[in-house]
């Protein structure tokens, strides 16, 4: 499994725990001297939050469980973005305008938007998740990199 999928499955199940820990923890604090409404707030706040990873997550869930993707290709930039906090790199569908971001890095002689790539993008259906993505030659469509 790669990073991306990891991440997914860490979305939902991050919003299962989420849940049922607010809710546990409101029964648990509400029987031995009431709750704060302060207490009460953040115990909601935590089961939104739960209910909204998994709201963000659900639709492709089938998609990853069921290794049902699609492979999008075309000609793309390839950018690194260093100031995030995990550091990712971005690729940017010329044609289409289409954005995706990986964890993975390739070791790439030339970067930039100066510097054209023809991509593989695997994604899931709904193209919500990045899967993997393999960055061919624009000229010689020989295999550079490949994250799977």
């Amino acid at each position: 499994m790669n990073e991306e999928i990891l991440f997914f499955y860490a979305l939902f199940a991050g919003g299962i725990v989420c849940i049922i820990l607010s809710i546990l923890l409101y029964f648990w604090l509400r029987e031995d001297t009431g709750i704060e409404f302060s207490t009460f707030g953040r115990l909601v706040f935590m089961c939104l939050l739960g209910v909204g990873l998994i709201w963000y997550t659900a639709p492709s869930l089938k998609y990853v469980f069921y290794h049902d993707y699609a492979t999008i290709k075309g000609t793309c930039t390839v950018e690194y973005d260093d100031q995030s906090s995990p550091r990712t790199m971005d690729l940017y569908y010329d044609k289409t305008d289409d954005y995706f971001s990986f964890f993975d890095r390739a070791d790439l002689g030339a970067y930039g938007p100066d510097v054209p790539y023809t991509c593989h993008v695997t994604t899931t259906k709904d193209q919500e998740f990045e899967i993997s993505y393999r960055l061919y030659d624009v000229k010689t469509n020989r295999l550079l990199y490949s994250s799977e």
